[in-house]
């Protein structure tokens, strides 16, 4: 457990004895940071020296040393081994640790998921992070970072994996919450309520001192984040709704959300700032791909490795389930599992153990509205990526203002992407999953037609599939 450090010479933040360890001309010091400072001083160690050997950002070493941060177990035990003092510094992290524990009852969560191994790219998105966190270090305002993207594309990895370097570099020493919100059905959504009551037993409160109303609820998980450094990361949320109430007041806290959905309405009321998720570039998909299934198969056909990134569409999921296709040894080489998703089908159905590709995507197709589904059925019918906003309105029978409506619904659905403001751009995994439902529940019997009717849109009218889809 770590504590938070009570203010600057109380008694928790006392040195439970003057050891033999202290340097001599260190004048006796009182606190855990003040031996600390007088230990590295001693040695000719500036701060960022020292920062570099115990593996600790340095703006964390300076709070410690000014006893504005107290020190956890596992900074004490780098600073023992750094400065070869045995365990004199161990030793007094633990005991104030445990002083605090008896006084607060606080339980200091850890529930990051294990970071990927084979996590690749996302730099500019782990800098903004970054940067999010740092600006906000004078601020009285949470900061609230909301990375968002298409289904599949790499956002729970991307949040973890900042989160656990952020932990590294000596941020959120009170501890770290994560929570499954399962979005975006609205149906299926984790109501504030229930998670509430998870994050309050998280942290420690007696389950008869949890309140019955949500209201309550919220101002309670509020106050005991108080004055703490917590990060929050809340996965896979269905609106801005689910996440108001969750959020805590402390601005030493923060909080990452993931969605599928740009969450409408949450910056007009949350200091938070978007970070949009794409597939990967072709060398991080390559780079990818080689992680899993190693250097040797990997070398030995290079080429086939980046045919079958762009048949993965670079999307991180798909190529992760296709490598661990390769690696169970389903194909002995990238070459053979290319050459069999050559074919939209066998591309949707991508799977292992309990996790499809397909069922990905269907997740975020049944929170869509009936009209917002049936326009993505139809882009499914249109060839190519890029979608031209007044052609699909003309095609389509609907006015132009009704078509961007419909569009910008399925953008903000991260279905598609807006490109520019007549265009958006539509991956070739859902497009042809889109044509896959279109076939299913529309009855598109020719695959040859949607060419013809992109061609010809005033004939498209007569299609008895996109009859169907614009009734």
């Amino acid at each position: 457990m770590v504590v938070r450090e009570p203010a600057q010479g109380s008694a928790s933040t006392q040195l439970p004895h003057q050891g033999a360890d202290c340097p001599a001309d260190a004048g006796a010091p009182a606190t855990f940071g003040q031996l600390l400072r007088a230990h590295r001083m001693q040695r000719g160690l500036s701060l960022a020296q020292f920062a570099g050997r115990v593996h600790f950002n340095r703006g964390h070493i300076s709070k410690v040393e000014t006893d504005k941060r107290t020190p956890s177990v596992s900074f004490a035990e780098a600073c023992d081994r750094v400065l070869n003092v045995g365990y004199t510094f161990t030793t007094i992290a633990s005991a104030l640790e445990a002083t605090t524990r008896q006084q607060q009852g606080w339980v200091q969560p850890a529930q990051l998921p294990a970071t990927k191994r084979n996590f690749v790219g996302r730099r500019d998105c782990l800098s903004r992070l970054n940067s999010r966190l740092q600006d906000h270090a004078q601020s009285l305002a949470v900061p609230v970072a909301v990375i968002n993207g298409p289904p599949g594309v790499g956002k729970t990895a991307l949040a973890v994996q900042w989160a656990h370097q952020a932990v590294s570099d000596g941020h959120f020493a009170d501890g770290q919450l994560f929570v499954n919100l399962e979005g975006p059905e609205l149906g299926t959504a984790a109501a504030p309520f229930d998670v509430l009551e998870d994050l309050l037993r998280a942290v420690g409160v007696p389950t008869e001192r949890i309140p019955e109303d949500l209201g309550q609820r919220a101002a309670t998980f509020r106050s005991y984040l108080h004055g703490r450094e917590i990060l929050l990361v809340l996965d896979n949320a269905a609106d801005a709704q689910q996440i108001y109430h969750l959020l805590p007041g402390s601005p030493g806290c923060a909080v990452v959300v993931t969605s599928r959905s740009r969450l409408p309405g949450l910056l007009s009321r949350v200091d938070a700032v978007t970070l949009p998720l794409t597939e990967l570039c072709r060398p991080e998909a390559a780079t990818l791909i080689r992680a899993m299934i190693g250097d040797v198969r990997a070398d030995a056909d290079p080429a086939a490795v980046t045919v079958l990134a762009e048949r993965c569409g670079h999307l991180p999921l798909a190529m992760v389930l296709a490598a661990e296709h390769i690696v169970s040894q389903q194909h002995r080489s990238a070459d053979t599992l290319a050459t069999e998703l050559k074919t939209e089908h066998a591309r949707l159905n991508l799977a292992e153990g309990d996790v499809v590709l397909r069922t990905t995507f269907d997740t975020s197709y049944k929170a869509l509205d009936e009209q917002s589904a049936r326009m993505f059925r139809l882009l499914g019918l249109l060839p190519g990526q890029l979608i031209d906003a007044a052609a699909t309105a003309s095609t389509a029978g609907f006015s132009q203002d009704e078509a961007l409506r419909l569009l910008d619904s399925l953008a903000s659905a991260h279905l598609i992407r807006r490109q520019d403001e007549r265009h958006y751009f539509m991956h070739d995994l859902l497009r042809a999953y889109a044509a896959d439902l279109a076939r299913q529940l529309d009855g598109e019997p020719e695959r040859a037609q949607p060419m013809r009717l992109a061609a010809d849109p005033v004939s498209a009218l007569d299609s008895p599939a996109l009859s169907s889809l614009i009734a």
